[in-house]
Parts: C-alpha cells; structure tokens; sequence
C-alpha cells in the first residue's frame, strides 16, 4: 500500500512537472532505446527538483512582523512588488491629436 501511494505520488509530480514547464522549454526529445532504468530515473528526479524550484520561487517571500506601539502589525515581503508608474495629469494635452 505504502509502495502504492508511494508510486501514484510520483506520476502526479511528473504530471505537474510537465505541466509548469510545458509552455516554457521544448518537449524532452523521444527516448532513444539505449537509457538504463537508472538513466531514465536520474532525469525525472532532475525534473522534479526543477519544478519544485520554480514552485518555491513563486511563493511570495516576507520578512518578520513588526508590532508598532499602537498594535499594528506589518508585515513586508522581502522582494516588493514595482510600483506602477506615474499616470498622466488630466489637464496635459493628448500628444496623441493633431
């Protein structure tokens, strides 16, 4: 049973894995016949650790909260997101007409 989940686990990262990355890199090439068992499961575990990083890569990151004197609490993440840029002012004249 133990071997079973076990199994069924790891079909279901590979199914992820391929999933994450599919629109980003190109299809794996068609295995050639001459990979050994340990070959091929080098390469999936590669592609697993792979997409566990650009998993916790997208996680946002914070730091510790901070409790201010009035009983706020803040708390930063650690790479913010950019601010947007200015907008224009409604009196500027459209350079966009004649």
């Amino acid at each position: 049973m133990k071997k079973a989940a076990i199994g069924l686990l790891l079909i279901g990262f590979l199914a992820f894995e391929g999933r994450a990355l599919g629109a980003d890199t190109p299809p794996p090439p068609p295995p050639s016949g001459n990979e050994t068992p340990s070959d091929l499961l080098k390469d999936a575990t590669r592609g697993i650790l792979r997409a566990m990083g650009l998993f916790l890569q997208s996680i946002p990151q914070y730091e510790a909260p901070e409790i201010l004197k009035n009983g706020d609490i803040i708390i930063r993440r650690k790479n913010p997101e950019p601010a947007p840029g200015p907008k224009p002012e409604p009196d500027a004249p459209d350079k966009t007409r004649i």
